[in-house]
Formats: structure tokens, sequence, C-alpha cells
């Protein structure tokens, strides 16, 4: 949420902000998104829904899964070895 705003945690702006003054925040960006995906054709709008890759932003039905993921060091992180 912050990141939107340009925000630090530190800022005396956002140490007055209330648990209310973050659902506000929040619900008011979702309705900017909602109010820009009305404004697209429906072909546009249809692909700005899709899901995309979160390494490469193709869409995630072309690319498949994440080709950056580690499974061997995932899995020695997790301490599981499996």
């Amino acid at each position: 949420m912050l990141k939107a705003f340009h925000a630090l945690p530190t800022e005396a702006r956002v140490r007055k902000m209330t648990h209310r003054d973050y659902l506000w925040c929040a619900v008011n960006l979702l309705l900017d998104g909602e109010e820009l995906l009305d404004r697209l054709c429906p072909a546009c709008r249809a692909e700005a829904e899709e899901k995309r890759c979160p390494v490469c932003g193709a869409r995630a039905a072309d690319c498949g899964e994440n080709r950056e993921f580690d499974l061997e060091r995932f899995q020695r992180l997790r301490g599981d070895g499996i």
C-alpha cells in the first residue's frame, strides 16, 4: 500500500494512519483499477485480466511454470529433502 503512495513507514503522514485509513486506501485502489478496466474494449480487458508470469510477464498459459524457481534449493532451505 505504501509503495503505491510512495511513502515510507517512518513518515509522519503514515504513522498517523489508522486501520480505517488503510482500508479506505485499499478499497479506492481497487475501485480505480476497475475504472481503468471499464474503459477498455472487451478484447483489451480480457487481455489485461489474464494471469501473467511473475518473472517474464508473458501470459501464464504460454509460460507454464516459473523458470527461475530452483526446486533443489527450495527443498534444501525447507529442510525436508523430498
